[in-house]
């Protein structure tokens, strides 16, 4: 069974959201093995529903990279 993902682009400084896309994993591994690619000059963030699995903050923006808790 698959779960339904949202991948969030983001201004790096504001936080406003630039534009998403929805795609289904297996996994939030699988999912995270997808979003990372996208992670450049941009914030992204991964959600699956209501709760944040990953955020990743982009270049020059402050640092962060955050894993929410497993899927239970």
């Amino acid at each position: 069974m698959t779960d339904i993902y949202r991948l969030y682009r983001m201004n790096a400084m504001t936080g406003s959201i630039i534009d998403y896309d929805e795609f289904e994993a297996f996994s939030d591994d699988q999912a995270i093995e997808t979003a990372l690619p996208h992670a450049g000059g941009r914030r992204i963030e991964l959600w699956c529903g209501r709760r944040k699995v990953l955020a990743v903050s982009g270049n020059g923006a402050p640092g962060e990279l955050s894993f929410g808790p497993p899927a239970g």
